[in-house]
């Protein structure tokens, strides 16, 4: 059983999410709220599996709540707003949801939530001495076919326009899944998240562009560059001794 928060303060939003749960056994509501300073309050005493968020609630704000949690839940926002979708991923969100949300595009958001649970349950069998196999290859969707993609032909994964992007020699590949799947699958195959937006291939990697003030860019073997963040830089530095 999932437990699930629901926090909105329209209440049309809240049914409607009670309405595309409802299609889907796993998940139990355990609580609503109605404003950013009521969620974070659920959140810290019901500490939820999940937890549905619109950002634009009364309240303390639904970005500072989520980063004041030491074990926050599963995080998939939902606004009317595509402006907020790059800082909804910089706090790790699972997912972002357009109002209205259709029940198509809810189950791909459910779908990862049951990956990302299925993950967590993986790990904890690797602390108990078993190993899962490497990830060796992924699988997107190519027009009418599955294109199957080789880990270490993939220079970068790039949120775009509120999308991911795997790029390869052959061209660039929509993938609905989010940045936070990739990095978790992808952990240590030479991946680095250098922003909020971009995780790189480091083999990839040729050139670190210092700029303003800290800022760098990182300029990979097809010579596109991608941002370093001031956060990240410190990380980079370290695994590769600049």
């Amino acid at each position: 059983m999932i437990t699930t928060l629901i926090a909105d303060d329209e209440p049309h939003a809240i049914d409607r999410l009670k309405d595309l749960l409802s299609a889907y056994d796993q998940f139990h509501i355990i609580a609503v709220a109605r404003s950013g300073t009521e969620a974070l309050e659920q959140m810290v005493s019901l500490q939820p599996d999940v937890a549905f968020l619109d950002i634009n609630m009364p309240g303390v704000s639904v970005f500072k709540t989520i980063t004041s949690l030491q074990t926050p839940p599963l995080i998939v926002f939902q606004t009317a707003h595509a402006k907020y979708a790059a800082d909804a991923f910089d706090v790790d969100a699972l997912d972002y949801l357009m109002k209205p949300v259709s029940r198509e595009r809810f189950a791909r958001a459910v779908g990862k939530i049951l990956e990302k649970k299925a993950g967590s349950a993986a790990a904890n069998l690797e602390d108990e001495g078993i190993t899962r196999e490497t990830t060796e290859k992924i699988s997107v969707k190519f027009r009418d076919a599955i294109k199957i993609i080789q880990v270490g032909d993939i220079q970068k994964i790039c949120f775009e326009e509120g999308l991911s992007f795997i790029y390869t020699s052959e061209g660039r590949f929509f993938s609905d899944h989010s940045l936070n799947y990739y990095e978790d699958k992808l952990a240590g195959l030479g991946f680095f998240r250098s922003n909020r937006a971009s995780l790189v291939n480091l083999a990839f990697v040729t050139t670190i562009h210092k700029g303003f003030k800290g800022a760098c860019l990182i300029e990979l073997k097809d010579r596109s560059r991608v941002e370093l963040s001031r956060r990240k830089a410190p990380l980079l530095k370290k695994k590769l001794d600049f």
